[in-house]
């Protein structure tokens, strides 16, 4: 019984352990003691300046009013001493603060401190034994209300660390307790009974405050570890995303060389298979064909390789313009008509005079890999591409065919790269990459994508976005047949490539057609002057990256239009990425007014991306003479999207 009673008294003054964190489960018990407790020393040290300078008033205060009563030397001194204290006091607080080596120093600053709130303490029990006159009511009251007030105003100070509260109280009280004995000599145990009382109640609350100070070191604790993990994390995180931005950039490098360096053999790989076609008897034909046939896979796996890493890498660029979907779709229907005739097909175009404003050369690539999936699946019947506007401002493409259908299963995976479903592999055509480069563009353009299919009926696939404008009112125009022959005589060919075996290929292909080529490897001024005194040029046809050192083709077909003064057509066609194209349009034409200007010398040249097929050559040279075959600005959907 006596044993618990005495144990449940020790709860009352000492603290509950603290709550294990996260924070202090790392530390052990002495290092966190350690720090717990010069937290209490900073946090007391803080506070201990407003908290003298309060006691000081009190003390000037006490000496004014019971002066006449008490006053002499030893009151001077008292009052003398406790000015020295308080400047003493303030002054150690700033020392504590510029301590460089507090942790080492933690002992040396405890004891200090311990010190100070000693002699603080009874320099006021001095006051309350010396000071305490008999008989005189007014100097009891207030030498006792003084006490009273220092002693329980600086509980909450000292409570913070409870040593010092140890200290103080008894230092403050008991000098005057055993004054108030003397004077008026009441029974020991009635003295020592309200004394008890009197200490039980201040370091009753003392011990509770002394917990609430805990409770907010450890959270205080708490925040600062959590502080800590935060910017870890954030230095974490942000060391993972400049790896990832550098492996970004590396794997960009990659594939921009990949584009460039895989592009340029299959350009003339293609060109003199078109050669040989041209050449070959009706034996060598067939293999001629599927040696065709191989390096048009080639170029199409190429392709879309590079377009899909570029999508996965985030770093495909939006360039949105006012598109007209009656241009486009007489395109496509330029390209696709003769595919679908191939294979015993209809395609139909319908279209609404609507304008949009999107990215024309993603836009296409969408539409281009749907009609492509149609017509390839399809085996009777056709297929229609009709775009219109819905009563909610919003355009609406569909890509319709009479196909075989699309299983539910197949329908769930069909976006994904690689898959090509059940009519896929009875085909065997295609890399099951089409239909994801669509979604993955449809996603970076905002564009609703949805299916609708039914096996052994036909497929629709539906894209959905906003018009922000509606202004053109032109009719569409009937498809143009490609030519299938295409005629170049007295026609006067500039062709300037570097690379020798696409050089000479071009040049012979262009010659087949009654074209006058001429060979140039780069632009100088020894060309410069053969161009003004010998012959005179029609066409442009040139490379854009003509070598390290060199001037580009882009800057090689404005000097040479400089030196003739006249705008002459020009066609450049490249591996080089667009922006890198573009970029250098814009640095050189940057500041030129072409409205000023009655003949455009600087206007952007037609710009194909590599492998570009022999018959859009043909079709691209044959027409190019026509001022207004190709608006200014315009790239058109295959051209690189790199």
């Amino acid at each position: 019984m006596i044993f618990s009673a005495i144990k449940r008294l020790k709860t009352i003054f000492e603290p509950d352990p603290p709550e294990a964190t996260n924070y202090h489960l790392h530390l052990s018990g002495a290092r966190l003691a350690s720090k717990v407790q010069l937290r209490q020393l900073s946090v007391l040290k803080h506070r201990t300046t407003a908290v003298v300078a309060i006691r000081m008033l009190l003390y000037l205060i006490f000496t004014l009013t019971c002066w006449s009563y008490v006053g002499g030397w030893v009151m001077a001194l008292w009052l003398a001493f406790n000015v020295m204290h308080t400047l003493a006091s303030m002054k150690s607080a700033d020392d504590f603060f510029n301590e460089p080596s507090m942790d080492k120093r933690f002992h040396y600053w405890k004891n200090r401190t311990l010190q100070m709130i000693l002699v603080s303490g009874l320099s006021i029990g001095f006051a309350g034994f010396y000071f305490m006159v008999p008989d005189n009511v007014i100097v009891e009251m207030i030498l006792l209300a003084m006490i009273v007030g220092v002693t329980f105003g600086s509980v909450p100070l000292y409570a913070i660390w409870l040593p010092a509260l140890w200290i103080f109280v008894p230092a403050t009280l008991l000098p005057t307790i055993l004054k108030l004995v003397l004077i008026y000599q009441p029974s020991l145990f009635i003295a020592l009974f309200w004394t008890l009382i009197l200490f039980l109640i201040i370091f009753y609350f003392g011990v509770r405050l002394n917990k609430i100070y805990l409770q907010g070191i450890y959270r205080s604790f708490e925040r600062e570890f959590l502080m800590e993990q935060l910017i870890f994390q954030r230095q974490k995180a942000d060391y993972i995303r400049e790896a990832s931005e550098m492996a970004i950039s590396a794997r960009t490098r990659f594939f921009a060389a990949a584009n460039h360096d895989l592009r340029q053999p299959l350009q003339a790989m293609g060109i003199f298979i078109s050669i040989l076609q041209g050449q070959a008897d009706q034996q060598a034909k067939p293999l001629i064909d599927n040696l065709s046939k191989a390096c048009n896979t080639v170029a199409t796996l190429v392709d879309q390789i590079l377009i899909i890493s570029k999508l996965d890498s985030k770093t495909m660029k939006i360039r949105p313009s006012e598109v007209s979907i009656r241009s486009i779709f007489s395109e496509l229907a330029n390209e696709f008509t003769p595919m679908a005739e191939q294979r015993g097909l209809t395609f139909e175009v319908r279209a609404e005079p609507l304008m949009i404003v999107t990215d024309e050369l993603l836009f296409e690539r969408v539409l281009r890999n749907l009609i492509g999936n149609a017509v390839r699946y399809t085996e009777h019947g056709g297929v229609l591409l009709r775009a219109k506007k819905t009563k909610k401002n919003t355009l609406v493409v569909t890509v319709s065919d009479s196909g075989c259908g699309i299983t539910k299963e197949d329908q769930a995976k069909l976006f994904q790269a690689y898959y090509r479903g059940g009519a896929g592999h009875k085909s065997r055509e295609g890399f099951g990459l089409g239909l994801s480069i669509v979604d993955k563009i449809c996603k970076l353009l905002n564009i609703e994508l949805k299916l609708i299919s039914k096996v052994g009926k036909g497929s629709i696939f539906r894209l959905e976005m906003a018009i922000e404008t509606s202004v053109d009112t032109t009719e569409v125009q009937p498809p143009v047949q490609p030519n299938r022959i295409f005629s170049l005589e007295n026609v006067n060919v500039l062709l300037i490539e570097d690379d020798p075996l696409i050089r000479e290929s071009l040049a012979t292909l262009l010659e087949g057609w009654g074209a006058k080529v001429r060979r140039a490897e780069y632009f100088d001024a020894e060309l410069a002057a053969q161009l003004i005194e010998e012959a005179p040029v029609d066409i442009i046809f040139s490379d854009f990256n003509l070598g390290p050192g060199r001037l580009t083709g882009l800057q090689s077909i404005f000097r040479i239009r400089s030196v003739l003064g006249r705008k002459i057509p020009a066609i450049i066609s490249t591996a080089t990425s667009r922006d890198a194209i573009m970029a250098q349009y814009e640095e050189e034409t940057e500041g030129l007014d072409f409205a000023d200007s009655a003949v455009n010398l600087m206007e952007l040249p037609l710009i194909v991306q590599k492998p570009v097929t022999p018959r859009l050559i043909g079709l691209f040279t044959a027409k190019s003479k026509r001022s207004n075959f190709f608006p200014r600005f315009k790239v058109l959907a295959f051209i690189a999207l790199y």
